[in-house]
């Protein structure tokens, strides 16, 4: 179960994924699957794959997005009740050849009363576009009947806002994202502090922090091999359960509680879904890389 696992329902939904090649569809729809990131090649052609989620089937259509394959597009939105259109926010110079493909698709996604996403994908690379700046340059101002989110499914930012977005639009169920802790935070393998994140509504930093260094000072002592992936729950009179997990270069831990209304089991596996996703991303040697990618991925759980 991974972080975008939510919802109960039985039916069979399509979706199609539509853009310029290099925008991200099939890293994005791979963050959906796995909960975190996953390298690609170009897709060639059409992809199609289903997705569970509690019971829901969704069928996703990644299309490619080379010239070459742009023409299938059309033919198969018809029968789909979303289209994921994406954009690479940091690519500028090609908003006007991404423009010109979404305004061939316009009048058949009114025609077919079709449901329009559009994620400005890429978001954390250094001079990506604002919404405003996207919205200007694809005259979205004109059109009726959208959502745009900005998003990377690199570090992971906004995908569960996005996903819950996408999956409202595409069955009709009104969802958010769970909250699966009121703070997280990543040491190094040491136990060395590097960043905390937390909802500020619910908790003090300083208050947090200070109970994490509990958990993980004893969690440090204890001996494990280098390749081991443990990981440990610590009960707190006044805080609640700090769940603690270690990975080859990090150590994370979050704090539960029982009024987040998630199990504890789904918060477990979020932690180490995020550890799994800071060590492919992350440069581990590098703090500031560190606190970027935590910052960015934890707006999926807190």
């Amino acid at each position: 179960m991974n972080i975008f696992s939510m919802l109960r329902r039985k039916s069979n939904h399509k979706a199609v994924f539509l853009g310029l090649d290099n925008s991200g569809k099939s890293t994005i729809i791979s963050f959906l699957q796995e909960g975190r990131f996953v390298d690609h090649t170009p897709t060639m052609g059409k992809k199609n794959m289903d997705m569970e989620i509690g019971g829901t089937r969704l069928s996703l259509f990644d299309m490619g997005g080379q010239q070459d394959f742009r023409q299938l597009w059309l033919g198969e939105i018809k029968n789909a009740k979303v289209v994921v259109f994406v954009i690479d926010a940091s690519a500028p110079q090609r908003f006007g050849e991404a423009k010109k493909e979404l305004d061939v698709l316009i009048p058949a996604i009114k025609e077919h009363k079709i449901s329009l996403l559009i994620l400005a994908n890429k978001h954390d690379v250094p001079g990506a576009v604002n919404l405003s700046k996207i919205i200007t340059a694809f005259n979205l101002t004109e059109m009726d009947n959208f959502e745009i989110m900005e998003i990377s499914a690199k570090t992971g930012y906004g995908m569960a806002d996005a996903f819950a977005k996408f999956y409202s639009s595409l069955t009709g169920e009104k969802v958010r994202k769970n909250v699966l802790a009121k703070a997280i935070s990543v040491f190094d393998k040491g136990g060395t502090p590097i960043v905390t994140t937390y909802n500020k509504n619910e908790v003090e930093r300083v208050a947090i922090e200070g109970g994490f260094l509990v958990p993980i000072t004893q969690f440090s002592k204890m001996k494990m091999q280098d390749d081991e992936q443990s990981i440990i729950t610590f009960e707190s009179e006044k805080n609640g359960t700090f769940v603690v997990a270690k990975s080859k270069n990090l150590i994370g831990s979050l704090l539960w509680t029982n009024d987040l209304g998630v199990p504890l089991d789904q918060s477990k596996s979020a932690l180490k879904e995020m550890l799994a996703h800071l060590e492919l991303t992350a440069a581990c040697s590098d703090t500031n890389s560190i606190a970027f990618h935590v910052e960015h991925y934890c707006t999926n759980i807190i």
